[in-house]
């Protein structure tokens, strides 16, 4: 009896060293994920890099811009006093909502999760496309 209780000993070191080798390598392998994930959640604002970004980006296509962004779209003042970072987009503004032209969008970091980038009356927006609360605005066109 006492062999049989020397074999179960040893074979539950045996086998246990090893998994107890790989928890600690998925462990291990789990943080930097996790890590990244955090390095990921962007800011819910614009950053100055992000305003100048866009700023330069207007001032290149201000002759011939695009859907959002151009001269007839702009908001009247009722309206842009409604565009407030913090308040959801009302349905009247959010049928002014388009896309952020591409190459604009491929220039500015990546939107934090479930956000997006728009343009809207002249100005471009990020967007909480859950609950549309407008996060940040950055203003192109001077009222």
């Amino acid at each position: 009896m006492s062999m049989q209780l020397f074999s179960r000993t040893v074979v539950l070191l045996v086998l246990g060293t090893p998994l107890v080798m790989v928890t600690a390598s998925v462990g291990a392998q789990t943080r930097p994920s996790n890590q990244r994930n955090q390095d990921r959640q962007a800011p819910m604002q614009f950053d100055d890099h992000a305003r100048q970004t866009t700023q330069n980006w207007y001032s290149q296509h201000e002759n011939r811009p695009p859907v959002g962004l151009r001269a007839q779209d702009r908001l009247s003042a009722d309206q842009e006093s409604r565009l407030q970072p913090g308040k959801p987009l009302d349905a009247d503004l959010r049928q002014r909502v388009h896309p952020v032209p591409r190459d604009l969008s491929r220039q500015l970091p990546p939107p934090p999760s479930n956000h997006r980038y728009v343009a809207i009356g002249g100005h471009v927006g990020m967007v909480d496309r859950r609950t549309q609360t407008l996060r940040d605005v950055i203003h192109l066109h001077k009222q």
